[in-house]
């Protein structure tokens, strides 16, 4: 429970038993969105732990793309839409392999940011997407890649910066 009364979520601390050695980056400081992507570029997976900070800035949208190949042409966008105070998730681009739900489509629900700053906690398990939005919303969909290459990390949304971001490889749960 909220000092405001609604209900927060947020992952259970248990989960970082998972993480699978040190982080693959790890953002302290401000820092732009290109120099961010930069450091993400080469970070590749379907088991991740993303923990990340924006600050909104000038930018309408921003968030993060996860499950993305390399031009873009498959990925799972994580946004916010500051003009209409929601958070979603984009699924026009997540693939088609799926018969199960071949129209994915846009989701999104309201979520009122404090002075700008959308902090997210994005876990990947394979086909598993959670999210969770400043301790009080999440987000949980799935995506089904047809790109094999579909494992890569961008974020998005000029004017915003990020204040801090760390990427974990995760271990299986039953492993």
């Amino acid at each position: 429970m909220r000092p405001d009364g609604d209900l927060g979520f947020r992952p259970v601390e248990e989960v970082s038993r998972l993480h699978d050695g040190e982080p693959l980056v790890d953002i302290t400081a401000p820092t732009s969105l290109a120099a961010a992507n930069e450091r993400l570029a080469n970070v590749k997976g379907d088991m991740l732990h993303v923990k990340l900070t924006l600050e909104r800035g000038s930018a309408g949208t921003f968030g993060l793309d996860v499950l993305r190949s390399p031009g873009d042409e498959e990925r799972t966008r994580l946004f916010y839409d500051a003009a209409a105070a929601q958070l979603g998730v984009d699924r026009t681009r997540s693939g088609t392999n799926s018969s199960a739900e071949p129209s994915m489509g846009i989701h999104k629900g309201p979520l009122t940011l404090a002075n700008g700053t959308l902090t997210l906690d994005v876990f990947v398990d394979r086909s598993v997407i959670e999210a969770y939005a400043n301790s009080h919303k999440s987000i949980t969909t799935r995506a089904y890649p047809f790109r094999q290459d579909a494992l890569g990390l961008r974020l998005f949304g000029d004017g915003s910066t990020v204040k801090c971001m760390t990427v974990w490889k995760m271990k299986s749960m039953t492993s």
